[in-house]
Parts: C-alpha cells; structure tokens; sequence
C-alpha cells in the first residue's frame, strides 16, 4: 500500500486504488481511498467529504453487477472510496434459548460471520453462495440464498425466508443532523418507520454495523442431480415426479444451473437433515465444488474460440462445461454432501469464471412456481432458437433459478417491524398469498454480440408476462437490468416507471416515493451517491 499526498491534504491516511467489479465491466481507475481504524475515523472522513464536495462510495469485493458504486470510465476525481473490510469488521453474538442475535461491523465477510456464527451454533436458513461478500453489501442490495419452507417445516425462531435484510433487528448508518450541521451516527431499530429505506438501501447510504436474528444452526444434506431431463425439470405440471416445485416441496431448497444448449440442468437439492445418515460425504468446511472454480485449459480455449469471433463455439462451451460438472461431481464424491449449513451453502469462490448477468425477482402465490419456471423457460428456449438460426449465440452461459419466500416483516422478532422497502423480495400488502419469489438470472460472457438485444427483449416480456393477478417482476439490484441494444442500466422507462411501480404496488405507506423521501432527509446533500443512484432516486417523481 503506497501512501500518498494529495493537494486537498485530508486529515486521515489514504491511498489511491482502482475499481473493477466482478464481470471486469465497471471499472475506475486511480481512486481516493481510505481504510478507516474507527467509527470516529469514518465519520472524521464523511464530513471532509461532505466539506470539499466528494461523493462517498462504501467499497466491498466488488462482487456485483450493477453500477451502484461508480459508473464505467467516469471522472472519479471527487469520489472518496470508504473500505472498511481491514478493521470495521468486529462481531458480538448473544444466544437467547432457541435463537441468538449477531451485532457486526459491516466490513465482515459473509464466511467470518457465518464461522463465527457456527461456532456459536447458530446459521441463517439461506445465503448467498460467494463467501468473500461483506455483510454491507450483502444487505444494502437485499442479497439472497434459495430456501422456503418446505411440505410440513416449521419456521424457527429467529428465522427469515426471504433476503438477509429481513433479519435485521437494528442498524446504525452515517446520517446529516440538522442542528449539528454534520454526518452523524445514528441507530434506527425495526420498528422505526425510517429503517424501511436502509435494510436495503442500493448504495444511497452507508451502515455501519447491524443487528441480525439468527436461527439455531441446522445440518443439511447437498444432492446433486445431472440426470433429470430439463423436460420434467421445468415441466408444465407442478406435481410430476421431478419437477423443480415437487423438489422445493420435499426439501425446501433447490437451486437449477442450467449450461446453455444441454438438456440435463446441474440441480442442487438442500434437505434438512439432522443426524448424518451414512450415506453422504461429511464435509467440514465450505466450497466443497473446486471443479466449478478453476477451469481446465480446453474449456477456457473454446470460450476464448466465441469471444474471438466464433460463436458459433457457443454450444460446444456449454455441454463442455455440463461434462466438467459430471466428471467433477464423481471425481471430488460430491454428489452427496452433509455437514453444516455454512460448509454447504457457501460455494462460490473468486477464481469462478466471472460472467456478466442479468437477473429478475417474480413475486407470485407458491402454486404458481412451476408455471412462472416453465413460462420463462419456454420463452428462453424461443429466443434462443431464433438467435441461433441468424448464427447468434447471445446466451453462452448458464440460467439459474432460485427460490425463497418474501420479506416479511412478521418474522421478525421485533414488534411492529417494517418492510424492506426496496427489497425486490418485499411482500405485498394487497396480496399475503403472494408467498414466493422466483429468481431468475441469465448468465452470459462479457460483451458477448447481440447479448444487450437478446436481454432487452427478455427483459420486455418479463415484466409484460408477469403482471396482473399473475406475478409482479421487479429487478434484482445487484446484476443487469435495464437494457438497451448500447448498454445495461439505459432503459429510462424501466428505471423511471417500472422498477418505482414494481414496489408501489400493493404498498402501504412505505412505498418508492417515500422510501426515496427518507433517504433525502436524512443525506439531503446526496453524498451517498453515484451517477445511476441519482438517476433512480428520481424516478417515479
């Protein structure tokens, strides 16, 4: 780390670095950084910031798609990079009986807190698969895992079903004070009316430690299936033998990845499973699919072939990457796991191919699931069939398809808590039997020709097919959205009256407009912002 002066001479230590996101599409280059010791060091920071009119950008792994943090190849030079992976990363857990709540600094990584949680035998039901997130930008995007209840479970206590978010118990963010004319800390608890609009705040503020419910930790059971046809997979009818709800509804947990122009989608069932059952391969620590994190050289030659002017490469890369996941799964004997749920929902590591990707939450009632699955599915393999015939290959990565409940405040253990007001998994008022969301991402390699089409006419008919009385569709934060045949996040009607429409609907009173309004109070300055959250906060206005 090389330190260095710069002319404004800030009153902390900083250093300058460059940003580059996960899919190497957003980057930035040569950025004002600081790695704050304390809370009184960051909030020292923010108001310098605030004082000589930078913007304040909190920085993660940068494990996202979105541009929430920087645009591509704008001017940085008054944009203050916050990282408070190195130090803000403290944790405390208090067990109370049957639950526990866990209060973290937000620069933790979801594999330190899970292994902390662990040991305290506690374990959130879902998460994210990649281990290296902070908890910070897990919750400012409403990050997820697969997982509702499944035939008969009950729900435990301290337990959430939808996003990580809906866990929170309390917050404290960086907020302006209007009589001490300066960013200060504040703590919001869940019933407060104004947490609505930081559980899952897209960038637009900057939390620094949170209170999370936590369940008792269980054991869970991994099965992994390479031979159920994608026919009966995403089949029509919920209730045949191997259809994706039939699984969700035996174990809860199920999750498709589905290799392009294969017919065998790699599916991934979590059972609970409390007692090993002599069977499975115990296993002690997490990302236990090492095949899925390094490929071998023929693989990355034949997606270097399409990036390179063949893609026509396209469905060899595909049933390529299907039989490195055959081979894998009986080479590593991990068809079969079982352990703790840290070690088994953990599987994605930074050495993962990084791909681009677009994803979409469809809100509707559980019996509804398979229909939503096989109505995409039946579009996808449309589009796709036509590209193929104009020699296009736009989809060279996988489609995968995860469950979870919504967000639901009445599983909090909080009197009166509020809704995640932005959170694409927030329930319905007007619609409690809405019990689900779908989340649908397609993955494809960057800057792929004709994938910005192929995704915009998706898009268009995801929200068109997904409405009414049917489903709601609202965009996932962290991945693609908003396209345009030049570029992602582009579309002024999906960002100035859908995605505002997509959570007002059926709200009360904590809807888009006012969760926008709440985040205006307490940051009327819009320190906390970039170019495409200013563009967001004024849609729907």
């Amino acid at each position: 780390m090389i330190f260095m002066e710069n002319k404004i001479t800030p009153p902390f230590k900083f250093f300058y670095s460059d940003f580059i996101n996960w899919s190497k599409q957003t980057e930035g280059k040569h950025i004002l950084t600081f790695q704050p010791k304390t809370t009184q060091e960051l909030v020292v920071a923010v108001n310098w910031a605030y004082q000589e009119k930078y913007r304040v950008r909190p920085l993660g792994n940068m494990h996202n798609w979105s541009q929430l943090t920087i645009a591509n190849g704008e001017n940085n030079s008054r944009v203050l990079l916050i990282d408070l992976k190195k130090y803000l990363n403290s944790m405390r857990i208090e067990v109370m009986g049957n639950y526990g709540v866990v209060t973290a600094q937000t620069g933790v990584s979801m594999e330190a807190l899970l292994t902390k949680l662990e040991k305290s035998k506690l374990g959130f039901l879902a998460t994210p698969a990649p281990g290296d997130l902070t908890l910070g930008g897990v919750l400012a995007i409403g990050a997820h895992g697969t997982g509702m209840p499944a035939t008969g479970e009950e729900r435990p206590a301290g337990g959430c079903y939808g996003t990580l978010s809906n866990s929170i118990v309390s917050l404290t963010a960086i907020v302006w004070d209007e009589t001490a004319q300066s960013y200060v800390l504040k703590t919001f608890q869940r019933n407060d009316k104004d947490i609505s609009a930081f559980m899952v705040h897209i960038g637009r503020a900057l939390i620094v430690e949170v209170t999370l419910q936590v369940p008792r930790n269980k054991r869970l059971r991994c099965q992994s299936y390479v031979n159920i046809p994608a026919s009966d997979l995403f089949a029509e009818q919920a209730d045949r033998k191997n259809s994706f709800a039939s699984f969700v509804e035996r174990s809860g947990r199920a999750e498709a990845i589905w290799f392009p122009f294969t017919e065998e989608p790699w599916l991934k069932v979590w059972t609970e499973n409390p007692t090993y059952n002599g069977v499975s391969r115990r296993v002690s620590s997490p990302f236990n699919y090492p095949f899925s994190d390094n490929l071998p050289a023929s693989l990355e030659k034949l997606i270097k072939n399409f990036t390179t002017g063949h893609p026509e490469a396209a469905p060899a890369v595909g049933n390529a990457e299907l039989e490195l996941v055959k081979a894998g799964l009986g080479t590593t004997l991990s068809f079969d796991l079982w352990g703790w749920s840290k070690d088994l929902l953990l599987y994605v590591k930074p050495s993962t191919l990084r791909v681009t990707a677009n994803g979409y939450a469809i809100l509707t009632r559980r019996d509804k699931m398979q229909q939503v699955i096989y109505d995409f599915v039946q579009k996808y393999r449309e589009m796709v069939a036509l590209y193929q015939t104009r020699n296009s290959y736009p989809m060279n990565n996988a489609v995968e398809i995860r469950v979870t409940g919504v967000d639901n405040p009445d599983e909090s253990i909080v009197a009166g808590a509020q809704v995640a007001a932005f959170s694409a998994a927030r329930r319905r008022e007007d619609r409690p039997d809405w019990d689900t969301v779908i989340w649908l991402d397609n993955l494809s390699h960057p800057d792929t020709p004709d994938a910005n089409v192929f995704y915009q006419q998706m898009e268009q008919w995801i929200f068109e097919h997904f409405s009414g009385d049917y489903a709601e569709c609202r965009v996932e934060w962290s991945k693609g959205w908003g396209y345009t045949p030049e570029g992602t996040w582009e579309n002024e009607r999906v960002i100035n009256q859908l995605i505002p429409a997509s959570l007002t609907r059926g709200a009360d009173e904590n809807n888009w407009q006012s969760a926008m309004d709440i985040l205006d109070k307490y940051d009327p300055h819009h320190l906390f912002t970039s170019p495409l959250l200013e563009r967001l906060s004024k849609a729907g206005r």
